[in-house]
């Protein structure tokens, strides 16, 4: 029996573990959609509970969660009330294409938030819906829908002099939270299965740093090459792209000493350091040792001293 407990523990953290793997590069975005008059508006109180419990549940399930107001903070832009969702969706993917890759996500889970009050002869019914969808960023595509709706009603009292307008409001704002939170534990299961379907289960990561193999979903990096010449540069970019592990090299922009391109791969930080030495190591012109390379989070810096 022991030993049938210890076989089930094992398979249990081998499942949570390889979960966990999956979506530590997971790069997630939460926003409100409101544009529905009958939705809560943007900067109501009772949005600003839900998107919080959802960007919890997403968290502890190892989503790299982007907080919205701090991807407008860093960008310099607002999310105004009340603007459809294709202009929600066209923001993120301005963002997107930036040069900053601390700013990209890759799934966009855009979600409204519905109340309803029923009048009923001694009491009001307070019910709260929240429905949404899940989309790549990277291919538009929409991945899920989801809406959720408890079965049990918030019951408050008929009289406005026992319930004011903010007593309504209060109990909408808990009511939703609680929605949200059960809510976000439906929708981490449909992320997961998200990330296996564009990727997540086909790309698997080996970080030499860690001595660790995972399978993850592919992550963009910002690469910088400066005093490395054209010639160079290609050379380096078909190197990159002929190591098998990348899924894309693109030149964001260039000028007169320096290159910015962007990388996606599913390998860690210490992959990329050996794939890239590798590959400039293949470039009769460039001497290594006169190379310093810089990694740090999303950005990656290559500078030729010779």
């Amino acid at each position: 029996m022991k030993n049938i407990n210890r076989i089930l523990f094992f398979v249990l953290f081998v499942i949570f573990f390889h979960a966990a793997e999956v979506n530590a590069q997971t790069r997630v975005i939460i926003t409100g959609e409101d544009s529905d008059k009958n939705s809560i508006e943007r900067n109501s109180e009772i949005f600003k509970r839900v998107i919080s419990q959802l960007q919890e549940s997403m968290s502890r399930s190892n989503y790299y969660v982007i907080d919205e107001d701090m991807l407008g903070v860093k960008l310099g832009f607002s999310f105004n009330s009340r603007r459809p969702k294709t202009e929600l969706i066209e923001t993120l993917m301005v963002a997107n294409q930036t040069e900053d890759a601390t700013v990209q996500s890759r799934l966009a889970i855009v979600f409204a938030i519905f109340p309803q009050v029923k009048e009923l002869s001694a009491i009001r019914k307070l019910e709260v819906r929240i429905r949404g969808d899940v989309y790549d960023l990277e291919t538009l595509r929409p991945l899920a829908n989801f809406e959720y709706k408890p079965k049990k009603a918030y019951l408050i009292p008929k009289s406005s002099s026992q319930c004011d307008a903010l007593c309504v409001e209060e109990a909408l704002g808990e009511k939703s939270r609680v929605v949200a939170r059960e809510l976000g534990d439906v929708l981490v299961k449909k992320l997961n299965l998200a990330v296996e379907k564009i990727g997540g289960s086909s790309q698997t990561s080996t970080d030499t740093s860690s001595g660790s193999s995972s399978v993850s979903m592919p992550k963009t990096y910002n690469l910088n090459l400066i005093r490395i010449n054209a010639i160079q540069s290609i050379q380096f970019k078909k190197a990159l792209e002929n190591s098998g592990e990348m899924k894309s090299v693109k030149l964001l922009s260039r000028g007169e000493s320096s290159r910015k391109m962007a990388i996606e791969t599913a390998s860690g930080l210490g992959r990329i350091e050996e794939i890239i030495i590798e590959s400039l190591m293949n470039i009769d012109s460039i001497d290594i040792n006169n190379i310093r390379l810089e990694m740090s989070g999303s950005d990656i810096e290559i500078e030729n001293l010779g």
